[in-house]
């Protein structure tokens, strides 16, 4: 990539959503040519994120993270958090 000097060992990690629109430059070989991708999390890794993130707060009666937990929209941790 431009701006780097190829004898320091440096990565370079980016997070997208949309990964269909990234420019096809960036995806050539030697450049962000390794893609991990991480899947919507399932009920039970939702539980553990709201655990987490709701674990120091002082939550209303009328919060309900089972009802969260269970919808089927399809988001990620970042949205449940």
């Amino acid at each position: 990539m431009d701006g780097f000097d190829q004898t320091v060992n440096v990565k370079v990690i980016i997070a997208t959503n949309q990964a269909n629109t990234l420019d096809p430059v960036l995806l050539r070989p030697g450049r962000l040519d390794r893609k991990i991708e991480v899947p919507l999390p399932n009920r039970q890794q939702k539980r553990l994120v709201f655990q987490v993130c709701t674990a120091k707060m002082n939550l209303g009666d009328e919060v309900d993270l089972e009802d969260y937990e269970s919808r089927p929209d399809k988001i990620g941790a970042a949205e449940v958090s």
